[in-house]
């Protein structure tokens, strides 16, 4: 297989271009990202072992990922990681096969207390669960095609609702995954690329694709050019612009990088007599290019502080006192490199010489550690110990941390002049019970948010809502939050989860190419059975009337993008995907026939209570065959 050259195209004013060659063989970058579910996990850990694209034959090869890496897709629920950027023989791609690596697994669910609960992964037939590879298809209509100047995107998405079954009675959690795959992008998410540093004169390059947390880079090349509106974070210092690129250009060769931004394909027209549809046994045999285009927002350098005997812990601030925080449940990258998730409390010092920065900041300013509160998310640098109990112990007070966006969820208690007071249920992705608010100068049932210019019209008294953004400084009146996002529950991104004990033949009374309308009364119905939107829980069985799913306006066109609906066969692991609602309930009327059972159901849209309707850009249903 011939590496991956992906080379700059690039124009004024234009933000960060990253392009796949024209070459005799064409080129897929492959991103992954998960979805959350309605049982929280404080970390879900697994291995990643390998993502291999499967062709129109039926051959299963061309691996994307350059090693096994450990992944905490806790951490992929705001953003989408590239996972590789590989050369590809020409031909049709009709899917993939994803092996995942359970028998090291780190699952912990969020019960509330500080340490969550552990969980064992086990198969269906409740025995030990270790590799198990799950052969996702394309929509028929849109496979991947590999041709000359033709650059393609696969995405990947882990639906952890619908992949999960909890038992808290036993502390085991039923493992069936189900990857939701597309040619199109299945959401707007933030898009991460980490790599080594290549050359960085007016633009720079990542030597190779080191997904997550691996130390092993993939072949290939990803060049970048930067934009005056790219923020750089490089060892603790900020800038933006040209001054970032010149800072940039100091930095050794081979340092690592991480670049946030937007991922896109862009495609020419083709000639005239090339096909409109491409035919899914060939590729397309018009003249058509496509390049796949990364506008960065983002770029971290934090490689020259590993090397220095330096380590660094990352999680959620729940105490603090003095100039001492309490990380619960955190994640310690070494200096080595190696990844480890530390249940427990870490200790986290600083002082009065800690760099401290907001993610994104870009402009230089001085910020006081004092910054760092209570649900702060947080990335602390400096010199790593542990006590002779085991306890990780980073010393941070001469090094540095950096402040991530924190989210905080709730229902509102009081709408002010741009403002909120809420009654908090979940800070930085951790309940509400696992903090100490002492000293802060928070209190969980009436926390004050500022919302400067947001618009709060649906975010009334009793309304669930999410905010985005930072904690204020420690041991402060409120407001204890400044939001720079807000979403109210015409904004929130519902969630249904639905499952049958032992499965059933007739889940809906109706499903057709119209709307799938929900049988509440079916007496197999199992413990999960509730729409969550936001704190807000609505139970499904104790509903009027039946609900009505259907797909958002606009998901159900031969392109729309972010839409994907999944069938999943629980015994084969098999998962269908489908690019259009129409496509996706042709199937399954043609598979849920009387013979076949549904075992359980998850969706991602907008609920109206007033209706029981349910506006679904993501639906997944899976079979017990």
């Amino acid at each position: 297989m011939r590496d991956v050259n992906l080379r700059l195209f690039a124009a004024p004013l234009l933000l960060a271009l990253l392009a796949l060659a024209a070459c005799s063989n064409g080129g897929t970058v492959v991103t992954m990202t998960a979805t959350a579910s309605s049982d929280p996990f404080i970390v879900y850990r697994v291995g990643l072992t390998s993502v291999q694209l499967k062709t129109s034959s039926g051959k299963i090869g061309f691996p994307i990922l350059p090693a096994q890496v450990s992944v905490d897709f806790t951490k992929t629920l705001d953003l989408s990681e590239v996972l590789g950027a590989a050369t590809i023989a020409k031909g049709t791609y009709i899917g993939a096969v994803i092996t995942l690596d359970y028998s090291a697994a780190q699952i912990i669910y969020d019960d509330g207390s500080v340490d969550g609960v552990a969980l064992v992964p086990l198969d269906a037939n409740g025995k030990a669960l270790g590799l198990v590879s799950v052969a996702v298809a394309l929509d028929p209509s849109d496979p991947i095609h590999s041709a000359p100047k033709q650059a393609e995107r696969l995405s990947l998405n882990l639906n952890l609702a619908a992949s999960n079954l909890i038992d808290l009675r036993k502390n085991t959690v039923t493992v069936t995954p189900l990857i939701a795959a597309s040619a199109q992008p299945i959401d707007t998410k933030q898009v991460r690329i980490r790599g080594p540093l290549g050359g960085a004169s007016g633009s720079f390059s990542t030597s190779g694709v080191m997904p997550f947390d691996s130390i092993t880079a993939g072949v290939g090349r990803l060049s970048i050019q930067s934009s005056d509106t790219t923020t750089y974070e490089i060892n603790g210092f900020v800038s933006t612009g040209a001054a970032g690129q010149a800072q940039l250009a100091s930095v050794p060769a081979n340092t690592l990088t991480t670049t946030f931004g937007t991922l896109t394909v862009t495609t020419t027209a083709a000639a005239a007599t090339a096909p409109t549809t491409p035919s899914i046994t060939g590729a397309p045999t018009g003249t058509a290019t496509s390049n796949v285009t990364f506008a960065a927002s983002q770029v971290l350098v934090d490689g020259a502080v590993q090397g220095l005997g330096l380590g660094r812990v990352s999680g959620t601030v729940s105490a603090r006192s003095g100039d001492t925080l309490g990380i619960e449940d955190a994640t310690l990258v070494q200096n080595s490199g190696t990844v480890t998730f530390v249940p427990g409390t870490t200790i986290v010092n600083v002082g009065a010489n800690t760099l401290v920065a907001f993610f994104g900041q870009g402009v230089a300013a001085a910020i006081s550690p004092q910054q760092i509160s209570i649900g702060s998310v947080i990335e602390a640098f400096g010199t790593e110990s542990s006590t002779s109990t085991g306890q990780i112990l980073l010393d941070a007070s001469a090094g540095r941390v950096r402040l991530d966006p924190t989210s905080a969820s709730g229902s509102v208690t009081a709408q002010g002049s741009q403002s909120l007071t809420l009654n908090l249920t979940m800070l930085g992705g951790r309940a509400i019970s696992a903090f100490d608010f002492v000293g802060s100068g928070a209190d969980a049932t009436r926390y004050g948010v500022s919302t400067g210019s947001l618009d709060q019209t649906n975010a009334i008294a009793g309304a669930p809502v999410i905010v985005t953004g930072f904690p204020n400084a420690f041991a402060t009146p409120a407001p204890n939050f400044t939001a720079t996002t807000l979403l109210d529950p015409t904004t929130i991104q519902a969630e249904l989860v639905l499952d049958w004990s032992g499965g059933t033949a007739t889940p809906f009374s109706s499903f057709d190419s119209s709307a799938i309308v929900v049988d509440v009364a079916n007496g197999s119905i199992g413990l999960r059975h509730q729409i969550q939107i936001g704190s807000d829980i609505v139970n499904l069985v104790g509903l009027s009337s039946n609900p009505s799913i259907t797909p958002a306006t606009g998901s159900n066109t031969a392109t729309s993008s972010n839409t994907v609906y999944s069938i999943g066969h629980s015994s084969s692991f098999t998962v269908e995907n489908f690019e259009t609602y129409t496509a996706f309930i042709t199937q399954l009327q043609s598979e849920l026939n009387g013979g076949t059972l549904a075992t359980g159901m998850t969706a991602v849209g907008q609920y109206t209570a007033s209706t029981s309707a349910f506006s679904a850009t993501s639906i997944t249903l899976f079979l017990n065959n």
